[in-house]
């Protein structure tokens, strides 16, 4: 059990940033179908406001990931979802790091949760799990960053569950990391351990 004290923090978008929220959440809907349709297939919906919780939380991960450490290299991949074969939604300094995002009334009830097949690819890449709230509207510029994860512990400790979905719950509070740590991880050049296959 990691038991750490949990240190979230939260984040305010700029009207301009939120802007480009919208705009890039019309894109995507409309790339996938049109808002209402199946979308990418990984949830089977496809809607402007999921897109934006989404897409918002991507925006707050990199904007404080960038305030916390200075003059490292940090791709935002999210920008550029039409591309295949791009790892995460950003890297810094070559590390992977996956957003997920919930509306703040889903919080307590759902938490954290990746689809298997998407889990997969993160603990093959060993990605870096951000967890966030955010409504999804533009009208709200605060987005919170709640904790984080290794995809390897969501996979080693997590447990199947279906929602809209078949996802990997990570249950226990106890297992996510404060977010006051993500920054030694993302800065250290020492590789993490995980459990052997």
């Amino acid at each position: 059990m990691i038991n750490q004290p949990i240190a979230e923090v939260c984040i305010e978008l700029s009207k301009s940033e939120l802007d480009w929220c919208q705009s890039h959440a019309e894109e995507i809907v409309e790339y996938y179908g049109g808002n209402g349709s199946k979308g990418s297939g990984t949830y089977n919906h496809n809607k402007i406001s999921s897109n934006l919780v989404g897409v918002k939380s991507e925006v707050a991960a990199t904007k404080w990931v960038r305030e916390q450490t200075k003059n490292i290299r940090i791709e935002e991949h999210f920008k550029y979802f039409k591309e295949k074969g791009l790892k995460g939604d950003i890297q810094a300094r070559g590390k992977v790091l996956e957003v997920k995002g919930l509306r703040p009334h889903q919080w307590d009830k759902f938490k954290r949760m990746i689809p298997p097949r998407q889990l997969r690819y993160c603990v093959k890449n060993k990605s870096i799990v951000i967890w966030s709230i955010t409504k999804g509207d533009c009208e709200t510029s605060e987005v919170v960053l709640k904790g984080w994860n290794y995809a390897w512990e969501v996979q080693h400790h997590g447990e199947p569950i279906r929602t809209i979905c078949d996802n990997i719950w990570l249950r226990e509070d106890s297992l996510m990391r404060p977010m006051t740590t993500l920054v030694a991880e993302i800065m250290s050049d020492i590789p993490v351990n995980q459990p052997k296959e």
